[in-house]
C-alpha cells in the first residue's frame, strides 16, 4: 500500500480517537468536524476501502453523530426554560 494512502487512513481514526478521548467541552465541537471531515475525505480516497474499514468509519459516523446528540441534550436542558428564571417587566 502506498505510505500516503496509508496515511489517509490512520488519519480519520486518529481524529476520531482525538474527539472520544477529549476532556475539555470548548474543544469537542472544532474536533467532532474535523474527524467528520477525515471520515468523508477516506470515503472519496482513491485508495480502496475494505468492507471492515467501510464498517468501522460508519461506525465512527454514528458515534460521533450520538456524541452531538448528547451533548446537545445537556445543552438543551441548561437552557431549558425550568432552568432559566427572568423576571417578567410589565
Amino acid at each position: 500500500m502506498h505510505a500516503g494512502m496509508q496515511e489517509c487512513g490512520f488519519s480519520w481514526q486518529r481524529a476520531f480517537k482525538t474527539v472520544m478521548h477529549e476532556n475539555e467541552p470548548t474543544s469537542v465541537d472544532g474536533k467532532i468536524g474535523l474527524a467528520r471531515l477525515a471520515i468523508l475525505e477516506r470515503f472519496v480516497s482513491p485508495a480502496s476501502i475494505d468492507r471492515q474499514e467501510e464498517d468501522a468509519l460508519f461506525e465512527a459516523l454514528d458515534a460521533l453523530r450520538a456524541l452531538d446528540w448528547q451533548r446537545f441534550s445537556r445543552h438543551e436542558e441548561l437552557i431549558s426554560s425550568d432552568n432559566l428564571s427572568f423576571p417578567i417587566h410589565h
